[in-house]
């Protein structure tokens, strides 16, 4: 009786642990297999997940249940309603079908209408629809950073040591090329999560309203590991650790690097800070955490502002006619049964103008419900080549995004969702020098340092929720200070209990490297 009502009990247990976890599936396009990024999933009419480029989303445990109802809507696509127990029945696979594009001559009010003029209304109206009321409001939001350096080549040869050995300079070296090939082999990245409530309300300066933001932290999460560094100043300070067993731990050394200049950085085996560093950490040092999200989600919205930013000037730019050629690509029905989505192409009708894609636009307002852009090939946002001059080259020459508009019960819009991925390719053969600061300064160390990489920054912005509140909400609304939870690999439990956008298998695979 015992054994039975202990297997009974277990069987329970396993039932309700089974029930509590998350579920994930992934949307592709029915006839040609291939995902369907950015897809709005509903849940029960309530919360949204957005799914990721890879087509995948993921519905927390609190929503996991069998009978939980998901709407799933792409634009150009019929919409799928089913629960969470059908998915399950087709292997969470949800295979979206097309909907029917008209191609032929639109008319609007008996007047032919083409893109020139659809674009024409779009900035017509683009103030009355994305101008905030300036009413409090607050939004639950998911926030997710990556950063990935993918190095080409890496090489860091000692070729003079002050009282060094040929065999010593040729140890020295082996552990350099260890330490290159280490880098080419597992490449930097970091990733960072945070999921915070954003509060946004107006106050009046100086007899005008001013838009003002307060960030509430829920949790955040960074992972990176120490030993795979992800920016250049990382990779410095890494390359400096494997340097310093070639220098003497007592000593303070200047860096010379090239025959132009010397960079003022005094280093040593204990301290490895430039001066402009040491300045750079002491105005920075009231700078707290959640200072630095404000900040980050702030500089983020503007980026990503259709209004002001001259990013998309293929939207805001008074030159819409002239500087891109756009085309009507058909027309498909939206949630509402009753307003229709124009689909205009753009593309580059002047040289200046760098960014191609497809926008997606309401008939009702003529607001624009969806946009893709992506950075032509061969064009660049900026760069500097002095390869052969000072050993350096960049060039930003990677840049695509997409945003997602929602329309809110007072008719204007608010950015639900925004992806952006920027990319600069990175050039540097510079001979480095290690010169040891006595009465006479000598040098002690040389090395040669050559890097070819292309680094790749990614920024996703959801917004879970949104509510009206009062401004006493407002003023009430608290912003603690916070700490990240740092974590050496990706754990998949960490965000179980949140709505959050699912991770691409890059982040999934991501594991400290020993």
């Amino acid at each position: 009786m015992i054994k039975n009502i202990l297997f009974v009990l277990l069987f329970l247990i396993g039932f309700q642990i089974t029930l509590a976890q998350s579920v994930s599936g992934k949307i592709i396009d029915s006839e040609t297999g291939a995902p369907l990024s950015f897809a709005d999933v509903q849940i029960n009419d309530s919360n949204s997940i957005m799914s990721n480029t890879e087509g995948g989303f993921t519905v927390p445990e609190k929503n996991a249940d069998d009978a939980t109802m998901l709407t799933v809507s792409f634009l150009g696509y019929y919409t799928e309603n089913l629960t969470i127990g059908e998915l399950k029945n087709i292997d969470f696979l949800i295979k979206m079908r097309p909907g029917t594009f008209e191609l032929e001559t639109v008319y609007i009010s008996n007047t032919e209408i083409d893109a020139n003029s659809i674009m024409a209304s779009v900035r017509k109206n683009l103030k009355a629809n994305y101008t905030d009321s300036g009413n409090p409001i607050k939004n639950t939001v998911f926030f997710r950073e990556s950063t990935v350096i993918r190095p080409k080549q890496v090489k860091l040869e000692m070729t003079q040591a002050t009282g060094y050995s040929k065999q010593q300079i040729k140890d020295a070296n082996k552990e350099l090329d260890e330490f290159a090939a280490k880098m080419i082999n597992y490449p930097p990245m970091q990733f960072t999560d945070k999921l915070y409530n954003y509060y946004t309300s107006t106050k009046i300066y100086k007899e005008k309203p001013v838009p003002v933001q307060k960030i509430e932290v829920v949790k955040a999460v960074n992972f990176k590991d120490a030993n795979r560094s992800v920016t250049l100043d990382d990779m410095e300070k890494l390359g400096a650790q494997v340097l310093f067993k070639h220098l003497d731990a007592t000593k303070h050394y200047r860096i010379k690097s090239g025959l132009i200049g010397v960079r003022d950085t005094i280093v040593s085996n204990n301290s490895f800070v430039t001066d402009n560093e040491y300045r750079e950490f002491e105005a920075q040092a009231e700078k707290t955490n959640q200072k630095s999200a404000r900040s980050r989600n702030w500089n983020f919205l503007y980026s990503t502002n259709i209004l002001i930013n001259g990013r998309f000037d293929f939207i805001n730019n008074n030159e819409l006619s002239e500087l891109y050629e756009y085309s009507y690509a058909g027309v498909t029905e939206s949630g509402d049964k009753n307003n229709r989505i124009f689909i205009i192409k753009f593309r580059p009708n002047k040289r200046r103008a760098k960014y191609t894609g497809t926008l997606y636009v309401s008939e009702k307002d003529y607001a624009i419900v969806r946009a893709d852009y992506t950075l032509v090939e061969g064009k660049k946002l900026s760069g500097i080549n002095l390869k052969f001059i000072l050993g350096i080259k960049q060039a930003e020459n990677f840049d695509k995004g997409t945003l997602v508009y929602k329309k809110r019960e007072s008719g204007e819009y608010y950015l639900q969702y925004a992806s952006q991925e920027n990319g600069q390719y990175i050039y540097i053969n510079r001979p480095l020098k290690f010169i040891e600061i006595t009465e006479g300064d000598k040098e002690k160390v040389g090395f040669d340092f050559k890097a070819e990489m292309d680094e790749f920054e990614k920024e996703e912005y959801f917004v879970i929720s949104e509510s009206s509140i009062s401004e006493g909400d407002y003023k009430a609304a608290q912003e603690p200070d916070f700490d990240y939870i740092q974590l050496g690999s990706y754990d998949p439990s960490i965000w179980k209990e949140y709505t959050t956008i699912e991770p691409l298998n890059e982040m999934k695979q991501f594991k400290s490297v020993e």
